[in-house]
């Protein structure tokens, strides 16, 4: 994964509450890289309605005001936040996934927001959020709504496989040494343990942590050398892998976590476990892409 540090920091925002966490994270990592922050909105396709007896040019013209006046407010916000930051405005039209996918491209990460829903609020949300982290070709950071700037100087970052490890640990030591805080690397897996008439299952489980410790030290060795000055943690759980990531990430700034490389079904390499992830955690989450993307 080659991200373009000099490239923006690209926020999408729809005006509401779901998105003012994203909108304050999407600042503060601008600032933080002296970068342009490009906040991007999307209206629906009946934005680029062609006329149809005499309704349409009046829908399309409330919608693209509508985008106007929500990117206004969001750029008031941003300069409010810090002033002096560079702020660029998008407005977009068409299918939601599709256009932040593509305003994604020219940015060095995509910042979307994330806010606790039920029902199918919830449902078309997660959805649409999900389908964005798993095809964007940069690393696309999820947000809770009410979340504001407290550095506790500790990340986490989530290792599923040695094949996996060096692109997602490359980002995340780099992050890490950049904020100066600690790294926890965790390696979860869960696997039923045989009937304890056959096999003892605390042996079983003590294999598959040593197991488990023994790959991370692997998938660390280079790492701990070419980043001496960051300090790391390792832990090893036996357990659901999401909860085990979203659990271990508390007090932290940000949770890491990987995204395979994807083929025509872009929506089906967001695994379970990251969707999961992205319903659950109440901490930032970066999804960082894994190989080359078919979008990039």
């Amino acid at each position: 994964m080659q991200v373009d540090n000099r490239a923006p920091v690209v926020v999408a925002t729809d005006g509401t509450a779901r998105s003012a966490g994203a909108l304050r994270y999407g600042v503060h990592e601008a600032r933080r890289r002296s970068v342009v922050l490009r906040i991007v909105h999307v209206a629906p396709p009946a934005a680029l309605s062609e006329p149809m007896f005499g309704f349409a040019p009046e829908i399309a013209q409330d919608l693209r005001a509508h985008g106007r006046s929500v990117l206004d407010r969001a750029e008031t916000t941003a300069r409010s936040l810090e002033p002096g930051l560079d702020v660029e405005t998008v407005l977009a039209a068409g299918p939601q996934v599709d256009e932040l996918v593509e305003a994604a491209r020219a940015g060095q990460m995509v910042v979307l927001g994330r806010e606790a829903r039920s029902g199918l609020q919830r449902l078309l949300t997660g959805a649409t959020t999900a389908a964005v982290a798993g095809r964007t070709s940069v690393p696309t950071v999820v947000v809770p709504g009410d979340w504001q700037l407290v550095e506790h100087g500790r990340m986490a970052v989530g290792i599923e496989s040695e094949e996996c490890a060096r692109p997602l640990l490359a980002r995340a030591f780099e992050r890490a040494a950049q904020r100066g805080a600690q790294l926890v690397v965790t390696h979860a897996w869960d696997l039923p343990v045989p009937n304890s008439d056959v096999i003892d299952p605390h042996r079983y489980v003590q294999e598959w942590r040593a197991a488990g410790a023994h790959l991370l030290s692997t998938v660390l060795e280079e790492w701990r050398q070419a980043y001496p000055g960051v300090a790391v943690e390792t832990v090893v759980v036996h357990g659901q892998a999401a909860h085990a990531l979203v659990a271990g990430a508390e007090a932290s700034d940000l949770l890491l976590i990987g995204r395979r490389p994807h083929g025509p079904l872009h929506w089906a390499h967001l695994g379970a476990t990251a969707r999961a992830v992205l319903r659950a955690s109440r901490v930032p989450v970066e999804v960082v892409p894994l190989g080359t993307s078919a979008d990039g």
